[in-house]
């Protein structure tokens, strides 16, 4: 299989060239684009050592595949492009995750949706992937009437450039002058503008994503979305009404089939690095609160199941079906 990353120097880009090399999918060949500083740097892949190349329309002549781990707007513009040359796309921005006619996918939850081979798939949001899988189970099961999501996110969720700051406010700690804007030392309560309704840009991301993925375009969500100081790994406190009666046990042996890793203790950050499942813990039937209410702390890496993985996951999904 030929396939292509656009974005490969970038956190998640590097994120998923590394799996590659464990993947289902044997590629054949494998093109690497990125910014046009990075043009004929090495990098070290399952194919050997491979440069990266300009990002031009003669990249994706002769592509199988191609992901695309770049910002939307960059998407915008060459998605179609490739799709001009009959290349599958799978898109890691948030370019087209609303759009009505192009599947966003988390395999575990809405797989089904590839049967049609679909030539453009999105990936979600990097909260919105292993929420949905933990949701998922619950939904089927007991149904959900209310949902409520609070996050904590890491900084590797806003980039390289976020990554190399918090590097630097480490270094410089403890001569380090708080400002507004650190991430050491500081929690930053609002991720992206808000709208006139008060609701941050990932705060609608993760309403809009996680009702599309679930096909439950009424569910009522409210979500608070934080940075948090740590530099790989999210975690979400999360609080459910269920439609039917229901117990904790019950809730965590449906979490488990439906491969959700589920312990007494909060998973931390720092633990889940570098891991592919999505964890939950400290679940709990919240008796003070309304009947049919429950809450969990759930957490993952957000570079493999919210980002990298679920991508490489749907390719993998979507190329079983032929």
């Amino acid at each position: 299989m030929r396939i292509g990353i656009v974005g490969a120097t970038g956190i998640v880009g590097r994120e998923l060239v590394s799996l590659l090399a464990t993947s289902k999918l044997k590629a054949t060949e494998l093109r690497l684009s990125a910014t046009t500083r990075s043009v004929g740097k090495k990098v070290a892949t399952c194919l050997g050592e491979q440069n990266i190349a300009e990002l031009n329309i003669g990249f994706f002549s002769g592509l199988d595949l191609c992901f695309f781990c770049v910002s939307g707007e960059i998407s915008e513009t060459w998605v179609p492009l490739a799709q001009a040359q009959n290349v599958i796309c799978i898109d890691n921005s948030s370019r087209y995750r609303m759009e009505a006619e192009v599947p966003l996918v988390v395999p575990e939850v809405n797989g089904e949706l590839l049967r049609g081979q679909p030539r453009l798939i999105a990936n979600p949001n990097c909260i919105v992937a292993p929420l949905a899988m933990a949701l998922n189970p619950i939904q089927r099961s007991f149904g959900l009437e209310d949902l409520w999501v609070s996050t904590y996110q890491s900084v590797s969720g806003a980039g390289q450039e976020a990554m190399t700051q918090l590097e630097a406010e480490l270094i410089n700690y403890p001569r380090l002058r708080p400002v507004p804007g650190q991430f050491l030392l500081n929690v930053i309560g609002c991720i992206g503008s808000c709208d006139s309704q008060g609701h941050s840009q990932e705060e609608r991301k993760i309403i809009q994503e996680t009702r599309k993925i679930l096909d439950l375009p009424a569910l009522p969500v409210a979500v608070t979305a934080v940075r948090v100081p740590v530099m790989r790994g999210h975690c979400q406190a999360v609080t459910v009404i269920t439609k039917c009666r229901t117990s904790a046990e019950e809730i965590r042996e449906v979490l488990t089939a439906g491969n959700v890793c589920v312990s007494a203790d909060a998973p931390e950050p720092i633990a889940v690095q570098g891991t592919n499942q999505v964890y939950v813990g400290r679940l709990r039937e919240n008796q003070e609160h309304r009947p049919r209410s429950y809450s969990f702390w759930l957490a993952a890496d957000n570079l493999r199941k919210g980002a990298a993985l679920n991508a490489l996951s749907i390719a993998e999904h979507w190329w079983s079906l032929q």
